[in-house]
C-alpha cells in the first residue's frame, strides 16, 4: 500500500556541529521542565517539512493529484514532480541560509511571522508538539516579504502543488518549522515554564545553518513523525522514483 505521507524535508538524518547542539539543549531544557511527559524525537527523526507531496490517485482522470491543490482548487491536475524537483534545486543553489534564535523580546524586529514577534513564533507549543523555528538570513536582517522559502512553496504551484498553509493567494509561510517531540499531559503551566525557559536560552544562542540541495530528501511514512521512514530518497532523484511512491 502507499504511505500516509509523502514529503520534501531538510536536514533529515545525522545533526552535527552547532545545529546539533543547539537541538539537544532545547531537549534538554524541556526535559528538565517536563521529565517523563516530555517524548523527545531522536535527533536524526526531527526535519523540516520544505514542501508536502501528498497525493490521491484520481480514477477518471489516470493521474495522481496533489491532495491540497484539490482541496484548494478542486481541480485534479497530475502532480509535476520532474518541475518541482526544479524548483527545490532553483531555490536552494546557492543554499539558503537559516537563523534560529537570536530574539529578544524587547527588540525590534525586521520581520512578524503570522502577526507575532519573532521571539514568541521561534519557540512554541502546538497541540502537544514543540515547534522550533527559524528564518531566512535575508527575512532576519531586511524584512524582505514575503521570503525565500514563501517563494519556494508559491513556485510549487507550477508543478500543480499547494503548499499546506496557503489556504489562499494571500497566506504566507516563510517559517522554517523543525518539531522536537511532544508533550503527554503536560498542564498549560507546566507547557508555558518549559516554553519560557528554551525561548530564553534561544534569545542568546542562534545558529546559522545552511540548507541546500544536499539537505532535502523525499521521505514516504506512514506518520507525519516520520518514524520509520518507509523510503528516504536523497536529492537529486529520478521523478519517477517518487511517482512509484503513490501505487
Amino acid at each position: 500500500m502507499p504511505a500516509e505521507l509523502i514529503t520534501a524535508v531538510a536536514l533529515y538524518g545525522t545533526k552535527t556541529g552547532e545545529l546539533g547542539g543547539l537541538l539537544e539543549t532545547v531537549q534538554a531544557l524541556l526535559g528538565e521542565s517536563l521529565h517523563d511527559r516530555f517524548r523527545p524525537y531522536t535527533l536524526d527523526q526531527i526535519h523540516s517539512t520544505v514542501i508536502r507531496l501528498d497525493g490521491v490517485a484520481d480514477a477518471q482522470a489516470g493521474v495522481i493529484v496533489n491532495r491540497r491543490y484539490l482541496e484548494v482548487t478542486g481541480i485534479p491536475r497530475a502532480m509535476d514532480h520532474a518541475r518541482a524537483l526544479k524548483i527545490l534545486a532553483a531555490h536552494l543553489t546557492p543554499p539558503l541560509s537559516i537563523r534560529i534564535g537570536g530574539y529578544a523580546p524587547d527588540a525590534a524586529a525586521a520581520f512578524s511571522s503570522r502577526g507575532q514577534h519573532p521571539y514568541e513564533r521561534t519557540f512554541s507549543v502546538q497541540g502537544d508538539a514543540f515547534v522550533l523555528v527559524g528564518w531566512p538570513v535575508s527575512t532576519v536582517t531586511d524584512g524582505i516579504p514575503p521570503g525565500p522559502l514563501d517563494d519556494l512553496r508559491r513556485e510549487m504551484n507550477d508543478a500543480n502543488i499547494v503548499h499546506w498553509y496557503h489556504r489562499s493567494s494571500t497566506d504566507i509561510d516563510n517559517d522554517f518549522h523543525l518539531v522536537v517531540g511532544h508533550h503527554n499531559g503536560a498542564s498549560q503551566h507546566e507547557t508555558n515554564q518549559a516554553v519560557c525557559a528554551v525561548r530564553t536560552y534561544l534569545a542568546e544562542h542562534p545558529v546559522q545553518v545552511e540548507v541546500g540541495v544536499d539537505q532535502v530528501a523525499i521521505i514516504a511514512a506512514d506518520s507525519p513523525t516520520l518514524a520509520p521512514a518507509r523510503f528516504i530518497g536523497r536529492l537529486p532523484i529520478d521523478s519517477a522514483d517518487i511517482v512509484n511512491l503513490y501505487r
